[in-house]
């Protein structure tokens, strides 16, 4: 999402100021490493043992979980980028039509073309309006729809660091005493 200083600064001008609240994208936040790294890095390790392959499998599903949840929010942000932007393309072409308008009003002494000049007009702010309103649904639902996301990935990105801890500690466990020294030295 594209959140520019200059489109909240009315609204909300201390809550731009504190960076740690100012909005941004959600894999700024802090997971981007952890993210990075279940997302963009395969897997190179050949399973061995039972336990190994067992947990293997687990990790993949999970992994493949995070992967789709964290697409679904990338694809999310982009569909709203681009409705927006089409809202506002819609909004600065009605506002150039209000503009047109107003310097055809200025030349015109014919009352009937006045009325109608005057009628135009108000369709086009209502339509502007309308856009405005639809634009303001549109930052809603984009929240909602990636709150739900986040959520879902957030789970997710917990079972997959949990079974990982858990693999690690089974592995270390049921490694010889010989291995758990290497692993400690590595």
């Amino acid at each position: 999402m594209d959140y520019t200083r200059n489109n909240y600064i009315n609204i909300m001008p201390s809550y731009l100021e504190n960076p740690v609240l100012k909005p941004r994208p959600f894999y700024h936040t802090g997971f981007e490493d952890s993210l990075e790294s279940i997302v963009l890095k395969e897997d190179s390790k050949t399973e061995t043992g039972i336990l190994e392959r067992v947990f293997s499998d687990k990790s993949k599903n999970l992994k493949a979980t995070v992967k789709a949840l964290f697409n679904e929010i990338l694809l999310r942000e982009r569909i709203d980028l681009f409705l927006l932007y089409k809202i506002d393309a819609d909004i600065f072409k009605q506002n150039s039509y209000i503009e047109q308008l107003k310097v055809v009003a200025g030349h015109s002494y014919a009352l009937e073309l006045l009325k109608d000049l005057s009628t135009t007009r108000m369709k086009l702010e209502s339509n502007v309006l309308d856009l405005e309103r639809e634009k303001r649904k549109e930052y809603l639902e984009c929240w909602r729809d990636l709150s739900f996301l986040k959520k879902y990935l957030l789970s997710a990105l917990k079972d997959y660091w949990d079974l990982s801890k858990r693999t690690d500690a089974l592995l270390y466990d049921s490694a010889s005493p010989g291995e758990n020294e290497n692993r400690e030295r590595h």
